[in-house]
Protein backbone atom coordinates (compact mmCIF):
# COMPACT_ATOMS: atom_id res chain seq x y z
CA UNK A 1 0.00 0.00 0.00
CA UNK A 2 1.61 3.69 -0.83
CA UNK A 3 1.68 5.30 2.36
CA UNK A 4 2.25 8.46 -0.28
CA UNK A 5 -0.84 8.26 -2.52
CA UNK A 6 -2.51 7.85 1.37
CA UNK A 7 -0.54 10.71 2.71
CA UNK A 8 -1.84 12.81 -0.52
CA UNK A 9 -5.86 12.16 0.46
CA UNK A 10 -4.94 13.26 3.41
CA UNK A 11 -3.57 16.32 2.65
CA UNK A 12 -6.10 17.34 -0.21
CA UNK A 13 -9.00 16.90 2.75
CA UNK A 14 -7.30 18.54 5.38
CA UNK A 15 -6.67 21.70 2.82
CA UNK A 16 -10.38 21.95 1.48
CA UNK A 17 -11.85 21.13 4.96
CA UNK A 18 -14.58 19.18 3.87
CA UNK A 19 -15.70 16.60 0.98
CA UNK A 20 -16.43 18.24 -2.12
CA UNK A 21 -16.61 17.38 -5.90
CA UNK A 22 -13.12 17.98 -6.28
CA UNK A 23 -12.43 15.66 -3.65
CA UNK A 24 -14.44 12.95 -5.12
CA UNK A 25 -12.96 13.30 -8.43
CA UNK A 26 -9.20 13.16 -6.71
CA UNK A 27 -11.03 9.45 -5.25
CA UNK A 28 -12.51 8.47 -8.61
CA UNK A 29 -9.55 9.22 -10.39
CA UNK A 30 -7.19 7.24 -7.81
CA UNK A 31 -9.66 4.25 -7.05
CA UNK A 32 -11.76 4.39 -10.09
CA UNK A 33 -15.70 3.38 -8.80
CA UNK A 34 -14.96 3.80 -5.56
CA UNK A 35 -15.59 7.07 -4.08
CA UNK A 36 -19.45 6.46 -3.81
CA UNK A 37 -18.58 3.71 -1.39
CA UNK A 38 -15.80 5.36 0.44
CA UNK A 39 -18.55 8.22 0.87
CA UNK A 40 -20.88 5.68 2.71
CA UNK A 41 -18.29 4.27 4.74
CA UNK A 42 -17.87 7.95 6.19
CA UNK A 43 -21.34 8.40 6.29
CA UNK A 44 -22.10 5.19 8.42
CA UNK A 45 -19.47 6.70 10.93
CA UNK A 46 -15.34 6.04 11.93
CA UNK A 47 -14.45 6.00 15.92
CA UNK A 48 -11.12 6.69 16.98
CA UNK A 49 -10.57 4.81 20.36
CA UNK A 50 -7.56 5.53 22.56
CA UNK A 51 -6.33 2.86 25.05
CA UNK A 52 -5.28 3.97 28.50
CA UNK A 53 -2.55 4.20 29.92
CA UNK A 54 -0.84 2.67 26.93
CA UNK A 55 -1.87 5.58 24.63
CA UNK A 56 -2.75 3.03 21.77
CA UNK A 57 -5.10 4.22 19.24
CA UNK A 58 -6.96 1.90 16.46
CA UNK A 59 -10.12 3.30 14.72
CA UNK A 60 -13.20 1.53 13.99
CA UNK A 61 -15.13 1.91 10.20
CA UNK A 62 -18.92 1.11 10.31
CA UNK A 63 -19.39 -1.48 7.39
CA UNK A 64 -22.31 -2.95 6.09
CA UNK A 65 -21.93 -6.25 7.52
CA UNK A 66 -20.23 -4.97 11.05
CA UNK A 67 -17.16 -3.28 12.20
CA UNK A 68 -13.67 -3.02 10.99
CA UNK A 69 -10.49 -2.39 12.69
CA UNK A 70 -7.88 -0.05 11.25
CA UNK A 71 -4.46 0.95 12.28
CA UNK A 72 -4.85 4.12 10.01
CA UNK A 73 -2.01 3.46 6.53
CA UNK A 74 -1.28 -0.28 7.87
CA UNK A 75 -3.89 -2.06 8.32
CA UNK A 76 -7.52 -3.33 8.18
CA UNK A 77 -10.00 -6.42 9.27
CA UNK A 78 -12.26 -6.28 5.95
CA UNK A 79 -12.13 -9.20 3.94
CA UNK A 80 -11.52 -6.95 0.87
CA UNK A 81 -7.96 -5.42 2.83
CA UNK A 82 -6.68 -9.47 3.33
CA UNK A 83 -7.63 -10.33 -0.34
CA UNK A 84 -6.94 -7.38 -2.44
CA UNK A 85 -4.62 -4.95 -0.47
CA UNK A 86 -2.05 -7.90 0.84
CA UNK A 87 -1.75 -8.98 -2.47
CA UNK A 88 -1.10 -6.25 -4.34
CA UNK A 89 -4.04 -5.71 -6.46
CA UNK A 90 -5.43 -2.72 -4.77
CA UNK A 91 -4.00 0.15 -2.50
CA UNK A 92 -5.94 0.21 0.43
CA UNK A 93 -9.40 -0.52 0.89
CA UNK A 94 -12.39 1.67 1.61
CA UNK A 95 -12.06 1.87 5.15
CA UNK A 96 -8.59 3.20 5.63
CA UNK A 97 -9.46 5.80 2.98
CA UNK A 98 -12.07 6.46 4.28
CA UNK A 99 -10.44 6.64 7.94
CA UNK A 100 -8.09 9.22 6.51
CA UNK A 101 -10.61 11.42 5.58
CA UNK A 102 -12.39 11.51 8.62
CA UNK A 103 -9.19 12.29 10.16
CA UNK A 104 -8.13 15.06 8.11
CA UNK A 105 -11.60 16.66 8.50
CA UNK A 106 -11.89 15.82 12.49
CA UNK A 107 -15.40 14.07 11.22
CA UNK A 108 -15.24 11.01 13.83
CA UNK A 109 -16.33 9.70 17.10
CA UNK A 110 -14.02 9.58 19.86
CA UNK A 111 -13.76 7.27 22.86
CA UNK A 112 -11.49 6.47 26.00
CA UNK A 113 -11.35 2.63 27.18
CA UNK A 114 -8.77 0.59 30.12
CA UNK A 115 -6.06 -1.11 28.42
CA UNK A 116 -7.46 -4.29 29.35
CA UNK A 117 -10.78 -4.10 27.33
CA UNK A 118 -8.75 -3.88 23.84
CA UNK A 119 -9.41 -7.98 24.04
CA UNK A 120 -12.78 -7.50 24.28
CA UNK A 121 -13.31 -4.90 20.96
CA UNK A 122 -11.07 -7.74 18.97
CA UNK A 123 -13.43 -10.35 20.11
CA UNK A 124 -17.01 -8.35 19.37
CA UNK A 125 -15.41 -7.68 16.35
CA UNK A 126 -14.91 -11.39 15.35
CA UNK A 127 -11.95 -10.90 13.39
CA UNK A 128 -12.14 -13.71 10.39
CA UNK A 129 -10.24 -15.03 7.69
Amino acid sequence: MSKDLLLKIYKKAKKKGKIDEDLIQELEDIFPNKSVKIIEVINRGITKITYKPSNRVVWIAMGKNGEYLIYPKLYCSCIDFYKKVLNGKKNACKHIIAQIICEALNKYQERELEDHKFRNIIRELKLKF
